[in-house]
């Protein structure tokens, strides 16, 4: 970046968003990254995911996401950013995430309006999980330049 360009991204204001903005720019999205504990540590991945009203649903395969689930408290993170003109955002959630019961997935589809989440990376991506948020908070970095 050169540094008219850091004159720049200094100059841009960072705004606060309420809770209604955060869902809006959630529900424009179709890649997060999902966030929980291993036993290593924090890990963060990219998935795929749809909004089942406040709730992201994501499906995965088996394994280390789907045994995240367990946890009681999971965050997941969503952002756009564009080195134009365009503000920047990041929206965070975090709360208790479930495992989808397979009789309930028609309902959830339903309640997607039918923007389930379809997985880009290969794989048998049978599990759906649900996040039910507790708290969300985001930031945008504003697209107004100002000049020197």
């Amino acid at each position: 970046m050169r540094a008219d360009e850091n004159r720049v991204m200094a100059q841009r204001e960072l705004e606060e968003l309420s809770d209604a903005e955060c869902f809006e720019l959630l529900a424009t999205g179709r890649v997060g990254r999902l966030v929980y504990q291993d036993d290593l540590g924090p890990v963060a991945v990219p998935v795929n995911y749809a909004m089942a009203g406040h709730d992201i649903v994501v499906r995965v395969e088996g394994g280390a996401k789907q045994a995240a689930m367990a946890q009681p408290m999971l965050a997941f993170e969503v952002d756009h950013v564009d080195e134009g003109q365009q503000p920047a955002w990041s929206v965070l959630v975090r709360g208790p995430g479930a495992e989808v019961d397979m009789e309930r997935i028609p309902a959830l589809l339903r309640e997607t309006d039918g923007h389930f989440p379809k997985p880009w990376a290969l794989g048998i991506h049978n599990v759906w999980l649900r996040i039910v948020p507790t708290t969300i908070t985001g930031r945008r970095l504003g697209g107004q330049r100002r000049s020197w």
